[in-house]
C-alpha cells in the first residue's frame, strides 16, 4: 500500500477573484500611498452613556452553522477582555444585536439593513459567509458604516469588492494559499482540485491555482484561470462518488480538497472507501476540533497549515481566551473563535482612540495602520487595502483522539510578514496600491 502524506489548511468562506496571475507576495513599501478618507456629513459626536449597538451577523442554521458558535463566542469574550469585564467603551455600554442569516446573502442584506435603519447599530461584524460578507459590503457602504470582516476568507472582501467602510481581522485564502505553496510543489508536479460550488470554494481553488502554476505545476484537468483545474461540487452533496471517480481519472499525483461545513466529514470517508489516499497525495485542511476529532483518524503524521488552534499561540491573550473558554463553555476554542475575539479587541481598541466615536470618518483613520495584540499574536491592518497580516502556523498532526483537542505540534509559526498576499485593488481603488 502507497503511504500518503496529508497536507492542510481550511481555505474558508471566501469568493472568486484570485487574479489570474501567479500569486506572489507583495514588496514592502517604503511608503505606501496615504488611503483616501471618504468624504462624510459631520454628525455629533455620540452622547456619553448612549449604548453602543453593534450586529454580528451570524449562521446558526445554515451549511455554515458549525462556524457560526465560534465567532458568536469569540467576540463576547473579545469583548469581555477588551473593556476588562465592564462591556463599555468611552463611557458607552456595548449592546451585541445577533442575526442568523443562514449563509444567505439576501437575508443577510436586509438584516444588515434592518439593523442599522430600524436598530441604529453603527458597527457591523461577520459573516461566516464570504457570500453574505460581499453583499452586506454594499449595505455598509451605502451607510457609511464600519464592517469588519470575519471569518470570511475571500480575498475579493479586500480586493476587487474593496471599499472604504470594510475591515477585516480574517486572514485570506491567499494568505492559506502563500504559506503552503511550495510544500504543495514539493509533493509532485501534477494536481487536481475539488471545492464546493459557490463563492468559497470558487475563491479557493482560483488561489491555489495560481500558487501551483506559478511554481511550475500542472493540473490534468480544466487547466485554465477559470476552471482552475477544479471538480466543483454542490455544497449539499452527501453521495460524492461520482465526483471522487473524476478524481481519479485524473490521474493526478496530488488532490487538493477545500471544503466546510458538515459535509467534511462524509467527503473524507468516501474518499477512503474508494481507496484515494492510497492512489495519490490529498492536501486538505486542518479544521475544527470535531472534524478533525471524527474524520482524520488515517491522516496521522499529517502536516499542513492551520488557521488557529488553541494549542499554537504562545501569549497573554490567547492564555486568557482557553481559560475563559474552558470556565464558561467547558471546551477549549475552537478553529473561529480567536477570530471573532481579534475583531472585537480590534473594535474595542478603535473606540479607545476614538472616544467613543463609531463614525466611519472617525474610525477609518484609527483602523488604517492599526497594529492590535489578539489570540494569534499580532495583528497588522494594512492602511491600503485593509488585509489583516497575521501570524499563521504550519502543523503536523499527532493524535486526532486526544480527548482535550491536542492534535498538532508546531513545525513553524508564520510571522504576519511572511505570508503578506499581493494588494489587489481593482477599478479606482488599485492606485492606493503602493508601487513596486
Amino acid at each position: 500500500m502507497k503511504c500518503y502524506r496529508l497536507v492542510g489548511w481550511i481555505v474558508l468562506l471566501l469568493l472568486a477573484g484570485a487574479c489570474a496571475a501567479p500569486v506572489a507576495p507583495s514588496p514592502t513599501p517604503t511608503a505606501a500611498p496615504a488611503p483616501a478618507t471618504p468624504t462624510v456629513a459631520p454628525i455629533p459626536s455620540p452622547t456619553p452613556g448612549k449604548p453602543l449597538k453593534i450586529g454580528l451577523l451570524t449562521d446558526r442554521s445554515g451549511s455554515l452553522a458549525l462556524y457560526g458558535p465560534m465567532l458568536e463566542n469569540g467576540f463576547m469574550l473579545g469583548l469581555e477582555y477588551a473593556t476588562g469585564g465592564t462591556m463599555e467603551v468611552a463611557g458607552r455600554p456595548i449592546q451585541v444585536i445577533v442575526r442568523d442569516n443562514a449563509s444567505d446573502p439576501e437575508k443577510g442584506v436586509a438584516q444588515a439593513r434592518e439593523l442599522i435603519e430600524a436598530e441604529g447599530v453603527e458597527i457591523l461584524v461577520g459573516a461566516p459567509s464570504s457570500g453574505v460578507t460581499l453583499a452586506v459590503q454594499k449595505v455598509a457602504e451605502e451607510h457609511k458604516v464600519i464592517l469588519i470582516a470575519e471569518p470570511a476568507a475571500s480575498p475579493d472582501i479586500t480586493g476587487k469588492n474593496f471599499n472604504p467602510y470594510t475591515f477585516r481581522t480574517s486572514r485570506t485564502s491567499v494568505q492559506d494559499a502563500l504559506t503552503m505553496g511550495k510544500a504543495l510543489i514539493e509533493m509532485g508536479k501534477t494536481f487536481v482540485q475539488i471545492a464546493p460550488d459557490y463563492a468559497f470554494g470558487h475563491g479557493s481553488a482560483r488561489a491555489f491555482y495560481n500558487v501551483v502554476k506559478s511554481l511550475g505545476g500542472r493540473f490534468t484537468i480544466n487547466d485554465t484561470p477559470e476552471g482552475a483545474g477544479t471538480i466543483f461540487i454542490p455544497l449539499e452533496t452527501t453521495d460524492f462518488t461520482p465526483y471522487l471517480q473524476r478524481v481519479l481519472d485524473a490521474n493526478a499525483e496530488v488532490l487538493i480538497v477545500t471544503w466546510a461545513g458538515a459535509g467534511f466529514v462524509p467527503l473524507f470517508q468516501q474518499m477512503q472507501d474508494l481507496g484515494i489516499f492510497q492512489k495519490m497525495t490529498v492536501a486538505t485542511g486542518m479544521g475544527d476540533n470535531q472534524s478533525i476529532a471524527s474524520g482524520y483518524a488515517s491522516a496521522v503524521g499529517a502536516v499542513g497549515v492551520s488557521v488557529y488552534h488553541y494549542t499554537l499561540p504562545k501569549n497573554p491573550v490567547n492564555d486568557w481566551l482557553v481559560k475563559r473558554h474552558q470556565e464558561k463553555f467547558g471546551t477549549p476554542p475552537d478553529l473561529f473563535t480567536a477570530g471573532g475575539m481579534a475583531a472585537a479587541i480590534m473594535v474595542v481598541e478603535g473606540l479607545k482612540k476614538t472616544n467613543g466615536d463609531a463614525r466611519a470618518e472617525a474610525l477609518i483613520p484609527v483602523f488604517e495602520g492599526m497594529t492590535f495584540q489578539g489570540p494569534k499574536g499580532t495583528y497588522i491592518i494594512r492602511p491600503y487595502d485593509h488585509v489583516a497580516l497575521q501570524p499563521m502556523y504550519l502543523v503536523r498532526l499527532k493524535d486526532p483522539k486526544d480527548p482535550q483537542f491536542r492534535f498538532f505540534e508546531l513545525i513553524k509559526e508564520f510571522s504576519p510578514e511572511e505570508t503578506a498576499p499581493p494588494c489587489m485593488l481593482e477599478g479606482p481603488y488599485q492606485e492606493r496600491c503602493p508601487k513596486p
